[in-house]
């Protein structure tokens, strides 16, 4: 059967013949190695056994509006296929593509809610992936929609990722609680530097935003390491796993498997966060200094806050003490960092209460040498990290192995 050939009426036949199913593909988190997710992916299995992609009959389905039939029937099955994961791993995230036309109709908040509320499956268990061409036409019953997703628990995350003209003005408007990069431009970082790039900006401001980040079109290990090191929170992609029928998930999801997980990106994310914050910092000593005091309520907004429980970096060494690190790997880190938010402070008020520039010196200098002292830390650490992650690979090298990383060998 050709694309061209497929008919609304055989996409119904197949629909209401449950010849409709989910193939699964592990979302893998770099902190762990482990598994935490899966995105659900859309399959038509015919009566012969084979398969045909959704890139064959979706389109058509979209076009003639029977995709919110398609999802109104494969939500129940999916759900029933969540309670089914949470048998094994309770807390796994699973991710749903929705249209357009899905958000745009009540029908999902309502069928999400009774799952809910019935315990089939938990708010945690399901993430919404939306792509950018579902915002084109931007209405305020699509906005609701997407509140009412959040209002219940439900992660919304923005889809394919760096491909849209209009993705930051989507972003900044709705309540995303993740980002997912875009396959094509994850798989083109290994022959063309824009690509990059256009990732590592998009991990910044993903950070800048405080939202997750998840990686798509993994298929090699050198992009995994790079994303492991860059500070990204999730992949998935063919070099970890193709997407597989619920049977030989589950059965994967037993074994336990195991890929390269380390605690530097996120090290890394704690840094670059401690940087974003005494930028802030000087940019608003700037431009309040060098602003008249009536044009202070017209200055840009910075999110700026001195608690170092808000930023990044205090949040990176609480985790690490509960995770059980010996405490003098951190200790000196964690009190430099407080002196040197408190001096943000006190910085600030300074400033606004239009003392003299003297004071407004003194203060900056105060601020800026805690700050060279967290740096020195943070290096210190990041050395010794590094140095623990070389030392690791070379024990594994030299140890049998007697589990190995589990990766699809068809990749």
């Amino acid at each position: 059967m050709l694309g061209s050939d497929i008919t609304l009426k055989e996409i119904e036949h197949a629909l209401h013949s449950g010849e409709f199913c989910f193939h699964f593909q592990p979302k893998i988190s770099f902190q762990t190695g482990s598994i935490v997710g899966c995105e659900a992916l859309l399959r038509w299995k015919q009566e012969n056994g084979a398969l045909i992609p959704p890139g064959m009959f979706l389109p058509l389905a979209e076009k003639s509006g029977f995709i919110t039939d398609i999802t109104a029937v494969m939500l129940t099955e999916l759900a029933e296929d969540i309670a089914r994961l949470r048998a094994l791993k309770p807390d796994i995230q699973v991710a749903f593509n929705v249209s357009a036309q899905d958000l745009y109709s009540p029908y999902l908040v309502k069928m999400l809610r009774s799952f809910i509320g019935n315990h089939l499956i938990n708010p945690g268990n399901i993430q919404i992936e939306i792509t950018e061409t579902a915002f084109v036409n931007q209405n305020d019953r699509i906005r609701a929609t997407l509140l009412d997703l959040v209002a219940l628990g439900i992660e919304i995350v923005m889809d394919d990722f760096g491909t849209g003209y209009s993705s930051l003005d989507v972003l900044s408007q709705l309540p995303f609680s993740a980002l997912k990069l875009d396959q094509g431009v994850v798989g083109r970082m290994s022959s063309d530097s824009k690509n990059t790039h256009i990732v590592r900006s998009s991990l910044q401001l993903a950070r800048e935003l405080s939202i997750k980040t998840i990686a798509e079109g993994v298929e090699n290990e050198g992009v995994y390491t790079f994303l492991l090191a860059s500070g990204c929170n999730e992949a998935q992609g063919f070099w970890m796993s193709r997407p597989v029928p619920i049977g030989d998930f589950i059965n994967l999801i037993k074994t336990n498997p195991k890929w390269p997980s380390s605690e530097l990106g996120f090290l890394y994310n704690a840094w670059v966060n401690h940087l974003s914050y005494r930028r802030k910092v000087l940019d608003t000593v700037y431009t309040m200094t060098m602003t008249q005091p009536e044009e202070w309520p017209n200055m840009p907004k910075l999110d700026l806050r001195h608690s170092p429980a808000h930023c990044r970096l205090g949040q990176w060494y609480r985790d690490m003490s509960r995770a059980g690190f010996a405490e003098e790997t951190y200790k000196t880190l964690e009190s430099v960092h407080r002196e040197m938010h408190a001096a943000g402070d006190v910085l600030l008020k300074t400033v606004k209460a239009q003392i003299d520039t003297d004071a407004v010196i003194a203060a900056t200098d105060d601020f800026l040498r805690f700050s060279e002292q967290v740096d020195q830390e943070v290096s210190r650490i990041v050395a010794l990290s590094f140095a623990t992650s070389l030392r690791e690979r070379d024990r594994n090298k030299a140890a049998p192995a007697d589990k190995p990383v589990k990766r699809d060998a068809s990749a």
